[in-house]
């Protein structure tokens, strides 16, 4: 009798530690290089780790794409992306040219200004120009999110990559994480971000070496959102810099939560939930986070719901 009671506590022990085991999910999150995606995702497994059952987040940084294939692939659970490039690497007109049909939709975030800059001193006017002098242009890598985004930029303009050469130019592909130090090591001379206004990495360039927007027509901005479906139209207030002081415009972008058709129900269920109601706690975040709000959670989605976001949508009344 004894033995039996001892047999029974230890399998019922080893249940419990098993069940436990299976119940704890894991959600790695990329969340970009630099800029906001770092301190948007630190933040937001913070949150996940604080008030989701049984999950545990981390971030992890890399390339945008990169991360988008790997929840595809299921060696991770969430990324940070814009809604254009969710959809474009979904479709598998990526740079690496893989169909990342699993990834699942979770909230829309804020939205991000994508700004077109010289450095101080560089005698240009316009992306145009690009064909007319020798410029050293940042374009960074083309797994990068910054990828499609510059090329359509210049496209917009009616340069080719090309060009660029055939002018006596050249091209820079080094990471985003290291832009900001090539155009103050004046290694680059036209270079392209994307962030809230202000943006904490101009504002550095601002209060060092100094830049100069090359701002966009309405004509550029056109084509511009012909060319990447979904943009819409950002202006940066007069007196926003201290280089630049003008009043110029530039395409504006929205950020998405994507997850991986594999996490369970229940575990987005409740990161949307959270994100949802608790959206205020990313407001002081940065510049631009203020944008998060419920009411824009489904703006410029193109990627189909994951089950546990459409629960949750259902619930409140933003979905059917």
């Amino acid at each position: 009798m004894i033995r039996k009671n001892f047999l029974f506590s230890v399998a019922v022990t080893i249940a419990l530690a098993a069940g436990t085991s299976q119940a704890q999910e894991f959600i790695r999150i990329g969340s970009g290089l630099v800029g906001s995606y770092p301190v948007f995702g630190a933040k937001l497994a913070e949150m996940i780790n604080d008030a989701v059952p049984n999950a545990k987040a981390s971030i992890f940084k890399g390339p945008t794409e990169q991360s988008l294939v790997k929840v595809h692939k299921g060696d991770a659970e969430m990324a940070l992306t814009y809604t254009f490039q969710a959809k474009m690497v979904a479709d598998g007109k990526g740079q690496l040219g893989v169909a990342a049909t699993d990834l699942r939709h979770v909230m829309t975030t804020y939205g991000s200004v994508f700004m077109a800059v010289a450095a101080e001193g560089v005698d240009i006017e316009s992306l145009a120009d690009i064909k007319k002098k020798p410029y050293r242009v940042w374009l960074g890598s083309k797994a990068s999110v910054f990828w499609p985004l510059n090329m359509a930029a210049l496209e917009a303009h009616g340069v080719a990559l090309e060009d660029i050469e055939k002018s006596g130019g050249s091209i820079n592909t080094e990471g985003y994480g290291k832009l900001l130090a090539a155009v103050k090591d004046g290694r680059v001379d036209v270079a392209f971000f994307a962030g809230p206004t202000p943006y904490s990495l101009l504002m550095n360039l601002d209060s060092s070496k100094g830049f100069k927007f090359l701002g966009f027509s309405p004509n550029a901005l056109a084509k511009y959102n012909e060319i990447l479906p979904g943009t819409s139209v950002a202006t940066i207030e007069a007196g926003s810099y201290t280089s630049d002081a003008r009043s110029v415009q530039f395409p504006y972008v929205v950020n998405q939560v994507v997850v991986g058709s594999q996490v369970s129900e229940s575990t987005v269920y409740h990161i949307t939930k959270m994100m949802n109601q608790k959206y205020k706690e990313m407001h002081k975040l940065f510049a631009g986070a203020t944008d998060i709000d419920p009411a824009m959670a489904l703006k410029d989605n193109k990627l189909p719901l994951h089950p546990g976001a459409a629960k949750y949508y259902k619930e409140v009344g933003l979905t059917q």
